[in-house]
């Protein structure tokens, strides 16, 4: 079985949604760090364009977005299960909610912190989150705190029966989602978590136990290294068409793939993949060969592309 090797840094919320998935099922994996801002060339040139993080390869499959990477590791490594509770549908669900749960959070620590950044780290990140308007998300902290504790409030209810996860006694891809943002309050914003966090003593008792799981069990190597893993691999053969398609993509089209969220960039490829849950495109790069980039469907526009 191919190694996991995680292209990341550990300082986004995102990969620390997936160091949880990886600390619940205790798994072995590898680790290439990537730079936060451009350039980005080594982690372009796997991916074909996408700059985003965490992306999870394996042999010459590249996996992006930890709704994504959930579905791989449960399929690759099921026991124990990333949903405990039988609800997978569901889980994958509230993923879309724990990304409103870090929008609060993302419009607390723009309003505190971003005047004091570096001028290129803020106008790197004005162009990765367009929707958000740094020079006046500070007009809106009052209701982003008050969102921010409305999403926590939830997770104390939850676990109000005493339950140690939020899915019940094991945890699971719903505690993985949403522990990084409490995660990030803490770290960025101590005293202002303090606050926003007062009283919740059961999230605080699960924040706790979610932590002391780790991330499995990491070892660092170079982009080189994965690039040759990459080289040395076949990807996916194959070809998984829906026959009742939305877009009615067909195996070999050229298509384009990006999220439509924010701007982390577009890969174009050859479906072979493209299915109700994810969209595969095949390409190729000199440093990395031939490789097959995964993308859930949920989230990411496709684009078909003339020949």
């Amino acid at each position: 079985m191919s190694e996991l090797i995680l292209h990341s840094y550990d300082a986004s919320p995102f990969t620390q949604r997936v160091l949880r998935m990886l600390a619940f099922k205790d798994l072995d994996w590898r680790w290439v760090e990537t730079p936060m801002m451009p350039p980005k060339d080594d982690l372009l040139a796997l991916t074909g364009g996408y700059r985003g993080t965490p992306v999870l390869q394996i042999g010459g499959d590249v996996y992006i977005d930890s709704m994504l990477i959930a579905r791989v590791l449960e399929r690759r490594y099921p026991r124990p299960s990333l949903f405990p509770a039988a609800d997978m549908g569901l889980s994958l669900a509230l993923v879309k909610w724990a990304d409103t749960f870090f929008r609060a959070g993302l419009h607390i620590v723009l309003a505190m912190t971003a005047t004091a950044w570096p001028e290129a780290f803020r106008r790197d990140r004005e162009a990765l989150f367009p929707d958000i308007n740094f020079a006046t998300v500070g007009d809106d902290l009052s209701h982003a705190r008050a969102q921010f504790r409305a999403h926590a409030s939830l997770l104390e209810q939850q676990l109000a029966d005493g339950r140690h996860f939020l899915s019940g006694a094991a945890p699971g891809l719903v505690d993985a989602q949403a522990h990084p943002f409490v995660w990030l309050a803490r770290g960025a914003l101590p005293d202002t978590a303090q606050e926003l966090l007062a009283g919740f003593t059961n999230l605080a008792a699960w924040e706790a136990r979610v932590s002391a799981l780790g991330e499995g069990a990491r070892t660092a190597i170079d982009a080189a290294t994965a690039f040759q893993v990459a080289r040395d691999s076949k990807p996916s053969p194959i070809d998984d068409i829906d026959s009742n398609d939305a877009q009615g993509l067909q195996a070999g089209q050229r298509v384009s793939v990006m999220p439509d969220d924010t701007k982390r960039g577009a890969v174009e490829g050859l479906v072979t993949i493209a299915t109700a849950h994810e969209i595969a495109v095949r390409r190729e790069h000199p440093q990395v060969g031939e490789v097959v980039v995964h993308f859930p469907r949920l989230g990411y526009r496709v684009t078909p592309l003339g020949v």
